[in-house]
């Protein structure tokens, strides 16, 4: 057999996923790919950034925003978080001969895990690894999370959107009750089972050695970074979706119905009591064809010149 296992030495998300795209397509019987990221936010294939993540604080902070191949939910990466990814012959190859390895890996550790329904592997109950899988022409690809010491208590900040109602047919994330590896052992550290699962790998597959590489400079996966790292394809990507709210202003109550597809603002639709029916054409004509993003409705509102548009603009951007 011809194996191989990868570990990044670098942290950019999109630079892995880029770098994962590239392992696709190279002739070996079994890949192990271990990665670690900076702070992102992973959405899944189908999903709208705008309903899972809250994007005004993932800007702010500097969390990357980062959409994959594979199908599943949004997920909160940091450098806690211990990525690997098992790459075999679609033919030959499943889910369970590669949990079986994942979970092999982590009992070596003293840490007695299970799988449930989900695709998910649990510890006492709690979530410590979400799973997700790609199916090429000839290859089959599992790539999941480990949670190992990763600081749970932002993820909120981030995976929770502003509570603007957004009707969409994207695919929607399930909330799950998550944990760290370290509750069931204090002292793991990422490199423990970074080791475990190459020695799983090692014992399912035949020795192979461990081979570091760095997908941020890799030209074979630089041309594929776009993919999953430029905002402007992440939100192209994006479902077709409706954003829609009612507000009371100063000037009187306003229920504004916003259709965006491709991260633009198709159509707009608004209706309102205010004694100034002209609002109506001018929000209409301001809102047509703009990006559905903080920056540029901000810029809308500092320039329109108008009171009630200013504000009905500025509440919209208070809702991104």
């Amino acid at each position: 057999m011809k194996n191989a296992i990868y570990l990044a030495t670098s942290h950019d998300c999109a630079a892995n996923l880029a770098g994962e795209a590239y392992l696709l397509t190279l002739e070996y019987d079994h890949i192990l790919f271990l990665w670690v990221n900076d702070p992102c936010i992973v959405i899944g294939r189908y999903q709208n950034p705008f309903a899972e993540c809250n994007l005004k604080n993932m800007e702010e902070q500097k969390v990357q925003l980062v959409r994959r191949q594979s199908g599943g939910g949004a997920v909160y990466h940091d450098q806690g978080n211990l990525c690997f990814t098992l790459i075999g012959n679609k033919n030959t190859t499943t889910k369970e001969e590669n949990f079986a390895l994942v979970l092999k890996a982590l009992a070596s550790l003293g840490l007695s895990c299970e799988l449930s329904g989900r695709n998910d592997i649990l510890l006492n109950g709690k979530k410590i690894s979400g799973n997700a899988f790609q199916t090429t022409a000839t290859k089959f690809c599992h790539h999941g999370t480990l949670l190992v010491s990763s600081d749970l208590s932002v993820m909120s900040n981030y995976l929770t959107p502003s509570s603007n109602k957004l009707a969409s047919k994207a695919v929607k994330s399930v909330a799950s009750r998550v944990g760290n590896l370290k509750e069931g052992r204090a002292d793991i550290t990422n490199e423990m089972v970074q080791t475990a699962l190459v020695d799983a790998f090692n014992a399912a597959y035949g020795q192979t050695e461990v081979t570091p590489i760095d997908f941020k400079t890799l030209p074979q996966a630089q041309e594929n970074y776009h993919r999953f790292g430029d905002i402007s394809v992440i939100l192209e990507k994006t479902p077709q979706f409706t954003h829609s709210f009612t507000h009371r202003f100063e000037w009187g109550e306003a229920t504004l119905h916003l259709q965006v597809e491709k991260g633009v603002i198709s159509e707009v639709r608004m209706f309102t009591d205010a004694l100034d029916t002209s609002i109506v054409d001018r929000a209409v004509a301001i809102l047509s064809g703009a990006q559905y993003n903080q920056k540029a409705l901000e810029e809308l509102a500092q320039t329109s010149g108008q009171a009630d548009l200013a504000s009905l603009l500025a509440h919209v951007v208070s809702l991104l």
